[in-house]
C-alpha cells in the first residue's frame, strides 16, 4: 500500500490517535456513545479508537486481577532503535518516523531486551491505559491448554466431544484437541470479512452470538449453540485455517476440565504469575461466555510481561510448561497443516517480510529461527524472539498492517 493510499484511509473526520494520548473530552466520549454501533468496530475510525481503550463501557466484562509483586522492567533506552530504517506503507522510514506519523495510527510500542525496556513510546494512548488485544488474546488460551495437557487433564489426540458431551452429535466430534489448538480443525468458520458480515455463516453465527456484530430483526443463536451448529469444510488436521471458533472451543474445554470460569482460570494460572502492574479485563457475550478469541484488554507493559514467558530469561515453568516449549521447537522445521496452506504462508510473509514455517498453539507464525508472532484485528501485535531475548508489543487502531514490518528488523538488531 502506498503512502497516498494510506493517507486516503485516514479521513479528515478521523481523530488523530493523539486524542487518546491526551485524554478524550466529555464531548468526544458522548459523541461515541451516542452513535455507537457494533459494526463500526471494523472501520478503525473514531469509535474504535475510543472503544478499544474503553471496552467495558460497551460490553460486559470480568476483572482479571493482578496479584503479587510487579515484575521490574528497568529502563535502558537505545536510541539506535528509533533510527532503525524499516519498510512500511510510508516507504523506507525510521521507527521514530513511523511512530510519529499520524497516518500510521500506532498507539503504543514497547521493546524489551533481556528484561529491560529499550524502547517505549505512546503516540496514541497513556501508559496506564488498557487497550484491547483482539486476537493476541488467543495465545493465553493456547497456554492454558498446554498447561492442562502437561497435567494430564487433556490429551491432544482425543476428540473435543470426549470432554464436551454436548458436542457429541456435532462436527466437532471428529476433531481432536490438538487440531483445535493448532487451527486445523477443518471446521467451516474461516475468519473473513465476508464471514463476519453474514450472520448465517459459521463464523458469523459466533460473532453475532457474541454481539460483536448485530443486525436489526436478527435473533442470534446462543454462544454454544452457534458453535454446535458449525459443519466441517475439510478433513480435520489436513490444512491450517484461521478461525476464532477454535479458540472459543478451547475456552469451553478449559472451563470443563477445571470447573472454573475462563476468566478466573486465566487470572489464577497466568495473570497472577507474570508480575503484572495492572488488572486486565475479559469481555463477555450477552449470556456471560468469555469472548476468549479477542476481547481481552491490558496495559502495554503487561502484554510485554506476558511475552517474556516465552524467553529463556523470563520463562516461568509454572505458566509455560517445558513440554509446551519442546512442542513448539518440534515445528521449527515446518508444520504439515500450515505448509498445506500456501495462501496463509504468503499472507504472513507479506506482513512480516519472512515466511513462517508453522502457526502452532494459537500463534500466527513460528519462524525457523524460533521467533513467534501473533496479531490482532486492527494492528495489535506480540512478537517474541526467544534466542535474542527480545519481546515487542504493539497497540494500534488501523486497518493497514505494514507496521508489522518493523517487528523482525527490531528483533534482528539484537542478533549476535
Amino acid at each position: 500500500m502506498s503512502a497516498e493510499v494510506l493517507a486516503k484511509n485516514v479521513t479528515a473526520s478521523m481523530w488523530p490517535v493523539s486524542v487518546a494520548r491526551d485524554g478524550f473530552s466529555v464531548e468526544e466520549a458522548a459523541t461515541v456513545r451516542q452513535h455507537f454501533a457494533p459494526f463500526k468496530l471494523a472501520t478503525a475510525g473514531n469509535q474504535a479508537l475510543y472503544t478499544y481503550l474503553n471496552m467495558a463501557e460497551f460490553f460486559p466484562h470480568h476483572l482479571v486481577a493482578r496479584q503479587g509483586g510487579v515484575r521490574s522492567l528497568p529502563l535502558k533506552p537505545n536510541a539506535d532503535l528509533m533510527a532503525l530504517q524499516v519498510s512500511s506503507a510510508l516507504g523506507e522510514v525510521s521507527v521514530e518516523s513511523l511512530l510519529e506519523d499520524p497516518r500510521s495510527r500506532l498507539q503504543g510500542l514497547i521493546v524489551v531486551h533481556r528484561g529491560e525496556i529499550v524502547l517505549e513510546h505512546y503516540p496514541g494512548m497513556r501508559e496506564e491505559d488498557s487497550h484491547l488485544w483482539w486476537s493476541v488474546a488467543k495465545v493465553p488460551a493456547g497456554v492454558l491448554i498446554e498447561q492442562l495437557v502437561d497435567e494430564g487433564k487433556l490429551k491432544l489426540n482425543v476428540s473435543v466431544a470426549s470432554y464436551l458431551p454436548g458436542f457429541k452429535k456435532t462436527a466437532w466430534a471428529r476433531v481432536t484437541v490438538g487440531q483445535v489448538l493448532n487451527m486445523c480443525s477443518g471446521i467451516d468458520a474461516l475468519d473473513t470479512p465476508e464471514g463476519y458480515a453474514n450472520p448465517d455463516s459459521g463464523i458469523g453465527r459466533l460473532i453475532y452470538a457474541e454481539a460483536i456484530l448485530t443486525r436489526a430483526g436478527h435473533e442470534p443463536l446462543g454462544h454454544d449453540q452457534a458453535l454446535r451448529s458449525m459443519v466441517l469444510a475439510q478433513e480435520p488436521g489436513s490444512r491450517y485455517e484461521y478461525s476464532s471458533a477454535n479458540t472459543n472451543i478451547l475456552s469451553l474445554l478449559i472451563e470443563r476440565v477445571t470447573g472454573m470460569r475462563y476468566s478466573e482460570v486465566l487470572q489464577e494460572r497466568i495473570w497472577s504469575k507474570i508480575g503484572a502492574e495492572g488488572d486486565a479485563l475479559m469481555g463477555l457475550t450477552p449470556e456471560g461466555r468469555a469472548i476468549a478469541h479477542g476481547m481481552f484488554s491490558s496495559r502495554l507493559r503487561d502484554l510485554a510481561r506476558f511475552g517474556l514467558l516465552f524467553t529463556p530469561g523470563g520463562h516461568n515453568p509454572a505458566v509455560i510448561p517445558a513440554s509446551a516449549l519442546k512442542r513448539l521447537a518440534t515445528y521449527k522445521n515446518g508444520q504439515r497443516a500450515y505448509l498445506n496452506a500456501p495462501l496463509a504462508v504468503k499472507k504472513a510473509q507479506a506482513l512480516l517480510g519472512a515466511a513462517p514455517v508453522a502457526a502452532p498453539s494459537q500463534w500466527d507464525a513460528l519462524f525457523s529461527d524460533g521467533d513467534l508472532f501473533k496479531s490482532g484485528y486492527d494492528g495489535q501485535a506480540l512478537y517474541v524472539s526467544p534466542s535474542r531475548e527480545v519481546v515487542i508489543a504493539m497497540y494500534s487502531t488501523s486497518r493497514e498492517k505494514s507496521a508489522y514490518r518493523l517487528l523482525r528488523p527490531i528483533a534482528e538488531y539484537f542478533s549476535d
